[in-house]
């Protein structure tokens, strides 16, 4: 009966697709948390120390922690030029100008996200990326908003 029942859970395991186990998501609600608890440690530390925090892969804004439960969430920043001084997840991007990055679909998703911060302050935008998590090319939704007094936003992003 034991033999049974281990074969029957195995195959039921076997024959499931590895796209139908749920991966838990951030919410647009966490992603907000977030960058709120972003634009506080900026406030309180500064620009600089925010900086070297903000781009360590095992900080708690880029890793599994309290204010990032799923681990799914980082940080990135941009100027108007699409300049990246942090970026959570990749470090290659740290220093480089990212204006012209395309998505797999043609989206100029840098460039959008750069309008919609500098022009009103904050904002949404979707495009396709490889999430850190399950390693595959998903639907994402950006989210970019200005730090108050400075010329750069905090960006982060939810997968759906």
């Amino acid at each position: 009966m034991k033999r049974t029942c281990y074969a029957l859970v195995l195959s039921l395991l076997i024959s499931v697709p590895l796209q139908a186990i749920a991966v838990e998501r951030s919410t647009e609600a966490e992603a907000l948390a977030l960058i709120q608890k972003a634009q506080e440690y900026i406030k309180t530390y500064g620009v600089d120390k925010a900086v070297i925090e903000f781009n360590r892969l095992d900080s708690p804004f880029n890793s599994v922690s309290e204010i990032n439960k799923k681990g799914d969430l980082y940080l990135y920043t941009l100027d108007q030029k699409g300049y990246q001084s942090v970026h959570g997840k990749n470090p290659k991007i740290v220093g480089k100008v990212m204006l012209d990055m395309r998505d797999q679909d043609g989206v100029f998703l840098i460039r959008e996200m750069v309008e919609k911060c500098f022009s009103k302050g904050k904002g949404w935008v979707n495009y396709r990326w490889p999430n850190p998590v399950t390693r595959d090319l998903e639907k994402k939704k950006g989210y970019v908003e200005r730090v108050p007094g400075q010329d750069f936003c905090l960006g982060t992003g939810v997968y759906y």
